[in-house]
């Protein structure tokens, strides 16, 4: 088998995995959703910002060594120096345990504080001090999870941060509604939900990923700066995608209510799911990559990264219509009539998330090619554009605007990673075989539009031409000859992958 063939194995591989965990995570994370916003948009929207802000917090922490540790654990993985990939874990932790400590602290002390002066609402200080205790645990997850990746080992990822972590708080939060504790009780259900994904996460890297391990709080002056060189100007772009990620639910909390926070906080996360594609093909890309790089596989390089753009458009297509199509039965039956307001931004969204998630590839190969200022520079553009769009269109438009405002942020990012990736990465992500993809989803499109529009769509209505649209879609995708040799054996190593799941 050659080298692309490998990679692209090793990629799909990942992707079958993920794709299960991402699919098990987004069913349980959704009835964790739907039992919190169906005791009222007002509790929903306090638990949303409460994420948001729990959120930042983390991403604060992390100093972006957790992309750090992705990287350079992959490079000395490749090069089969686990002294120095043990080197960067040791210090990696050491340093985001003290940064996250003291976040927590501040976090606990001023909750109420941030409360009533940015969100104007008591009610929110205790769930900004519950889950403030939890941050250190947060932040370590999330190393383990980059180191899960580095090693190419995503099951464990998915058992304890996208498995393990959900069940707890559906659980829990189950528990607390019959005993009548909602705020708290669904507080404390999500952050004891990270805790024991942090455990677990803890003991599958130490048991299975590496026995080796030990505590070395000693690392190479050169190796140190290397790293911090590397993810310090990620600490302030990550932080800034995070921004961007919430600014339009804290935004809405500060101009509007929380139960608009809530009702927009059912789109938010319907769109999201234009996301599952992206993570399922990039969970391996930056270790394959940074490999590849290291052994100066241009060729190979391109290929890959060609083929992942390709595929996050050939599948991402498929969602983007069927959200499109059924944004107000979506809403409707996963949340309830309160929340079919919301059904505009979640068109909105999705358009913006498509487009954005489509260039996500073109990051990653720029953090593998060591342009991290570059990405700095393209998510400040980005966070200045969403805030201030925000902060006109939020108290005209509410939830629209918000939606518009966050939309525009990732088309305008696609634009700018699309325009580097052809002077810088030297690369041409499009070809032809884009015009016969957008055919057929179009044609698609048209024809479910047609069929449904007699009829209100419910539960079963929804499943029946969604797919209908999926048949069509890939018949037409035939029809067109837009999938190539290579696509086909992707297809083929997904399939042999989630037949071969439980070997693994």
């Amino acid at each position: 088998m050659d080298d692309l063939e490998n990679s692209l194995k090793k990629i799909t591989k990942g992707a079958a995995l993920i794709f299960l965990g991402l699919i098990i995570s987004k069913i349980l994370g959704y009835v964790y959703r739907i039992l919190i916003a169906r005791t009222g948009t007002e509790i929903y929207g306090l638990m949303s910002i409460g994420i948001a802000v729990f959120s930042l917090m983390t991403a604060i922490s992390l100093l972006g060594l957790d992309r750090g540790l992705l990287r350079y654990v992959s490079f000395y993985k490749g090069k089969e120096d686990l002294e120095k990939a043990n080197e960067v874990i040791s210090f990696s932790f050491k340093i985001t345990f003290f940064i996250s400590i003291l976040i927590s602290i501040i976090f606990f002390i001023f909750s109420k504080q941030i409360s009533l002066y940015f969100f104007h609402n008591q009610d929110l200080s205790i769930v900004f001090k519950i889950l403030a205790v939890f941050i250190p645990f947060s932040v370590f997850r999330e190393l383990i999870s980059n180191i899960f990746q580095a090693f190419q080992k995503i099951k464990y990822e998915i058992y304890s941060k996208n498995i393990i972590e959900n069940i707890t708080k559906i659980i829990l939060t189950i528990i607390f509604m019959i005993m009548g504790i909602k705020l708290i009780g669904f507080t404390i259900a999500y952050a004891f939900g990270i805790l024991i994904s942090s455990l677990t996460a803890f003991f599958f890297f130490k048991k299975k990923i590496f026995p080796s391990f030990k505590a070395n709080l000693s690392i190479s002056s050169s190796l140190k700066k290397e790293l911090f060189v590397y993810s310090l100007p990620l600490t302030l772009s990550i932080l800034i995608t995070s921004i961007i990620n919430w600014i339009d639910t804290l935004m809405l909390g500060y101009f509007k209510t929380t139960s608009e926070v809530g009702i927009y906080n059912a789109a938010s996360p319907t769109a999201s799911l234009l996301y599952i594609i992206p993570s399922m093909l990039l969970t391996l890309f930056v270790p394959i990559l940074t490999e590849l790089y290291v052994r100066e596989k241009k060729d190979i390089f391109e290929q890959i990264y060609k083929r992942v753009i390709k595929w996050i458009f050939l599948t991402n297509i498929i969602l983007l219509g069927i959200l499109y199509l059924f944004s107000k039965p979506i809403l409707k039956i996963l949340f309830g009539n309160e929340y079919i307001p919301a059904s505009t931004a979640l068109i909105i969204l999705s358009m913006g998330y498509f487009v954005g998630f489509l260039m996500t590839p073109s990051t990653r190969v720029l953090m593998v090619i060591k342009r991290t200022k570059l990405i700095f520079i393209n998510t400040l553009i980005i966070l200045i554009v969403n805030i201030t769009l925000n902060f006109y269109l939020i108290p005209i438009y509410g939830i629209n605007g918000a939606a518009i405002a966050t939309a525009t942020a990732f088309l305008i990012r696609a634009i700018l990673l699309f325009v580097e990736t052809i002077l810088v990465v030297k690369i041409m992500p499009f070809n032809l075989k884009y015009v016969g993809i957008l055919f057929s989803a179009l044609i698609s499109l048209f024809l479910v539009k047609t069929l449904s529009s007699s009829v209100e769509v419910n539960f079963f209505y929804l499943i029946f031409f969604s797919i209908i649209f999926v048949i069509v879609y890939i018949l037409l995708l035939i029809f067109t000859k837009s999938l190539e040799k290579e696509d086909i054996f992707i297809l083929n190593s997904i399939k042999e992958k989630l037949i071969n799941f439980r070997k693994d």
